[in-house]
């Protein structure tokens, strides 16, 4: 007994972490802000040191459309539909606008269906992954 001799446990409060859905938003915000220094000066690097890849792009028209991504996935607002944009210069409005929907709570349902695409633990089956369908007989039993 000579540890807890030595050394005091106490007891101590945590503040509780951030909400996911919180999390998600202020990500969401970052890339954003990210995009839209992006377009004022083309070639930003993000953390990393890696360039920003541009979520807008060109079909084979000429139309300029933009997506938001979550990530690396596009966010589905309405299934793979993409936003039509007019000129370059329009996409620093359209994305402020989204910063400010992301902000006032308008997106919540839609980023918390994103934040949950791809994440850890989801659609675990038995049968997958490291340990197969056989392992699973020896532990039924």
């Amino acid at each position: 007994m000579a540890f807890l001799e030595k050394y005091q446990a106490v007891e101590v409060e945590r503040a509780p972490g951030q909400d996911a859905l919180e999390r998600a938003k202020h990500k969401l915000i970052n890339a954003i802000n990210g995009q839209i220094e992006n377009v004022k000066n083309p070639g930003q690097l993000n953390g990393r040191g890696k360039p920003i890849r541009d979520w807008s792009f060109r079909d084979d028209d000429g139309n300029l459309y933009t997506q938001i991504r979550f990530g690396t996935r596009p966010i589905e607002f309405q299934s793979g539909k993409s936003f039509l944009i007019a000129t370059p210069e329009d996409l620093i409005p359209f994305y402020s606008d989204v910063v400010e929907a992301v902000e006032s709570g308008e997106l919540d349902e839609i980023i918390d269906k994103a934040r949950k695409i791809g994440a850890r633990g989801h659609g675990h089956k038995w049968g997958h992954g490291k340990r197969g369908r056989r392992h699973r007989k020896h532990e039924e039993a």
